[in-house]
């Protein structure tokens, strides 16, 4: 299939080298219908997809498909925006006519796939974005699981409630996830993680990061930290039997995070001190974006709260240099929390909030908790908190 990206913060339409640029409702509208394909779209449909707050008329659908297609005019060969008459619109989009042989070349997919790997684990965002932009002009195609993590990292978390590319059980991963940085009710979060990590259908390389990793940040926010000790000991005799290095900087953060809410000073420096150790072993871009809160956490516990800011916002910086955006609410969950827990009163409270309110509408997470909320009551069944 011909594969077409749109990127959102461009308002642009990408195909190989090539790219249109549309207004913001043409933007709107072309994506709406893109990710849609072969289905029949009346105007009314369109005008409560696009524009659902505004009084537009029948002739503003009209308009904008008649300004798309001419924009379109360099790709008609394989794709229009077809009339349907007395139905409504329908976008096509047609097969390339040649296919790359490398995509059944096995040796070549394992090339790509280890490159995505090693790019993704150490927090290459530019190169995992052009991988993903150039997939035919380099001569391989992503599979569903490679472009679900993209949207991800990328924080086009809305396009897992909407998409129809995925089954729930291939999106179900990144929906505990988002629900998780948006809900305020951390326990039931926790509970959906459980349920998901016991049910058959869930891919197991997802059920092995929720059982060794996940489930740790949550059993912190709900403060049991007695559960959350044992589940790291656990964890970390597996993650180091297996060899599983991409999890073992994240489990020492955690190990730290354990320590400072022990208050025990000794233990603290000493795990501050193996995580700087950790990282120059595993230099991944994300958890040094991570230790940067880490160490801005720190400083709020030894009272010195002036300097904690500094390095939060640099460990904000880090994470959108790595393009990774779940790093964000992760982390201002992390931040909020311990400042909730040790009741600072020093500005940072009302900072942060302002930040969060900011991100929430950035990456489109308003609105989110109820839908992903129902989605997972559907398929793993209601939980308590």
């Amino acid at each position: 299939m011909t594969r077409i990206k749109c990127v959102h913060s461009d308002l642009k339409i990408k195909y190989r080298s090539e790219e249109i640029h549309l207004l913001p409702k043409e933007f709107q509208l072309f994506q709406f219908l893109y990710q849609r394909q072969s289905r029949i779209f009346t105007r009314e449909e369109l005008l409560d997809a696009v524009w659902p707050t505004g009084t537009p008329t029948d002739r503003t659908v009209d308009d904008h498909i008649y300004r798309i297609r001419k924009k379109l005019e360099p790709w008609s060969s394989f794709v229009k925006i077809e009339t349907v008459r007395g139905q409504g619109y329908v976008i096509k989009i047609e097969k390339e006519e040649q296919e790359s042989p490398l995509l059944r070349d096995e040796e070549f997919s394992n090339h790509v796939n280890m490159l995505f790997h090693k790019y993704h684990l150490y927090g290459q965002g530019d190169a995992l974005k052009l991988l993903e932009e150039n997939q035919a002009a380099f001569g391989f195609e992503l599979d569903i699981e490679r472009r679900l993590y993209l949207h991800f990292m990328n924080g086009n978390f809305k396009w897992f409630v909407e998409t129809e590319e995925a089954s729930f059980w291939e999106r179900c991963y990144y929906l505990l996830h988002i629900y998780s940085y948006i809900a305020k009710d951390k326990r039931k979060c926790l509970n959906y993680f459980t349920k998901a990590m016991h049910a058959r259908e869930l891919p197991d390389d997802h059920r092995l990061e929720i059982k060794l990793l996940n489930r740790l940040s949550l059993l912190i926010f709900t403060r049991q930290l007695e559960e959350a000790e044992l589940l790291l000991i656990q964890s970390k005799k597996e993650i180091y039997e297996k060899e599983l290095k991409g999890f073992i900087p994240l489990m020492s953060l955690t190990e730290a995070y354990l320590a400072m809410l022990r208050n025990n000073r000794d233990d603290v420096d000493e795990k501050m001190v193996a995580m700087e150790n950790i990282l120059g072993q595993y230099p991944f871009s994300r958890e040094k974006a991570s230790f940067s809160i880490l160490k801005g956490i720190y400083r709020l516990l030894i009272g010195e709260s002036s300097d904690a800011k500094g390095y939060f916002d640099r460990g904000f910086e880090k994470f959108k240099e790595a393009k990774y955006i779940p790093g964000l609410f992760i982390n201002l969950n992390i931040i909020q929390f311990f400042i909730n827990e040790w009741e600072l009163e020093n500005g940072l409270h009302a900072y942060f909030r302002e930040v969060w309110e900011t991100e929430l509408i950035e990456y489109n997470l308003v609105d989110l908790e109820k839908k992903i909320g129902r989605e997972l009551s559907y398929y793993l069944g209601s939980v308590d908190g």
